[in-house]
């Protein structure tokens, strides 16, 4: 570990802490803003030559790089995607101040999984997937592409998000760094027309995120070898699908990986936002069975009532727990399991719900799928108030499970997974089918979008 001899204890107002990684662009460090009290991640490059260094023209292209990371990810106000707060010099060195992410990289996790000869599993995959597309359309809708997406650019947080980092080789439709014939880029997860120097937009950054994604699924890079062996790869060949390696991966997955791999752009998918859209369709479809098992609603309690009773002595067993749970509780069950699943916690809670008797039961078939103790606590203290709140009577439910079904289906489109809570949660209190309607339109953060959602409403039949 660096003593602090070894880094600068100011930069600006900044006081630094510690070093949290050396880049290729320069130094990150750990500081502290005494203007707002929050620690922040400081990114730093030098903009001059050391002493007895000759000038170079490399040093003032990375300084250019170096700004238009700032201007690139400071247009950039999206959950997913690490904020940039400021720009500033001192001295010889420029340095971004960017959101501090407490958590580690998906390069990280996949060397953990790699070492330890496991998998990351697709539920996870997915759900970190489904976030880096929602970001990534975000920023091409800002007119920015990456270049540059890897697992090494891809930060997980504590909680459990996936935020996209390192825009310092992002495309501005303005700038004039990243011209056509100029290749940057990581070679195992550059597109094809990158090493071809062709021109390059949206859907390079789209062919990056699917290597990252066959990576997870398989914890196999497609593309390896010397950067020549690489670049032949990437321009020839056509990996092998990943259910190849890992049988668990559902063939829609394949067909989308190996659409988005096409060596031509007009080959794979048009936009970020169609991919996420269609991949959002088939996980919904995945549990369009189970949706069909639900008895009775209120949301997302009816989840708990996922098998008819075979028997009165049945009924009897399971209507005790599982009728009187507090709806809204339950949708904070299904919420903190999906932080660690992701789409698939509905299917996970409805399986085990239809065969546990009691709370007891329930925490046994689902903490099996967390990923650690602290997880399990957490989730236990929920399942805890659960069973306190287990005698509570719901109240009844105006709001059929077909109507809440379908504005989950229409409501995913615009928000994705969290879709399900949110719908299931407005319909447990909403007194009438328009206040549904126009709570879930609330919820979307686009005005295009509400309009879009109100016009479907509007033109349908009562």
């Amino acid at each position: 570990m660096p003593s602090p001899a070894d880094f600068p204890t100011r930069l600006g107002r900044y006081v630094i802490e510690r070093i949290l990684g050396r880049g290729a662009m320069g130094v990150v460090y750990l500081a502290f803003d005494p203007h707002i009290e929050r620690q922040v991640a400081l990114k730093t490059i030098r903009r001059e030559p050391m002493p007895g260094e000759p000038p170079d023209e490399s040093t003032q292209d990375l300084t250019a790089r170096f700004r238009n990371e700032a201007r690139a990810a400071g247009r950039l106000v999206h959950p997913n995607i690490v904020a940039v707060y400021d720009y500033g010099e001192a001295g010889d060195t420029a340095f971004i101040t960017m959101e501090y992410v407490r958590g580690e990289s998906l390069a990280a996790r996949l060397a953990q999984h790699v070492r330890a000869g496991s998998r990351m599993g697709a539920s996870r995959a997915l759900r970190w997937f489904v976030q880096l597309l929602d970001a990534l359309d975000y920023a091409h809708g800002a007119g920015i592409v990456h270049r540059d997406i890897k697992p090494a650019n891809l930060l997980i947080a504590q909680r459990g998000e996936c935020k996209i980092a390192d825009f310092g080789i992002a495309h501005l439709d303005t700038s004039y760094l990243t011209h056509s014939g100029t290749m940057l880029g990581t070679p195992s997860y550059m597109s094809p027309e990158q090493f071809t120097g062709d021109a390059v937009d949206a859907r390079a950054d789209l062919f990056s995120a699917a290597v990252v994604l066959y990576e997870m699924l398989t914890c196999v890079c497609p593309f390896t070898g010397t950067p020549s062996v690489v670049m032949q790869k990437i321009l020839n060949d056509t990996p092998p699908a990943p259910s190849a390696l890992a049988p668990e991966v559902p063939g829609y997955i394949d067909a989308m990986l190996m659409k988005a791999l096409s060596k031509r752009p007009q080959d794979r998918f048009p936009s970020a936002r169609e991919w996420r859209d269609k991949l959002l369709a088939e996980l919904a479809a995945d549990n369009e069975d189970a949706e069909r098992t639900m008895l009775a609603f209120p949301s997302p309690a009816a989840t708990l009532d996922a098998a008819p009773a075979t028997s009165a002595s049945s009924t009897s067993s399971t209507s005790s727990v599982s009728r009187n749970w507090p709806p809204e509780l339950i949708a904070q069950l299904e919420e903190r399991l999906a932080s660690h699943v992701g789409p698939v916690a509905t299917l996970l809670l409805r399986r085990a719900s239809a065969s546990a008797t009691d709370v007891n039961a329930l925490r046994e078939r689902l903490t099996a799928y967390l990923p650690d103790d602290t997880a399990r606590r957490d989730f236990d203290s929920l399942l805890s108030q659960l069973e306190t709140s287990s005698s509570r009577a719901l109240p009844a439910q105006k709001i059929s499970v077909e109507q809440v079904s379908d504005a989950t289906r229409r409501l995913t489109t615009y928000l994705g997974p969290i879709a399900r809570v949110i719908a299931r949660r407005a319909a447990a209190s909403a007194p009438d089918l328009q206040t549904f309607h126009a709570r879930l339109l609330d919820a979307v953060p686009q005005q295009k979008d509400r309009d879009a959602l109100r016009r479907e409403w509007d033109t349908e039949p009562d």
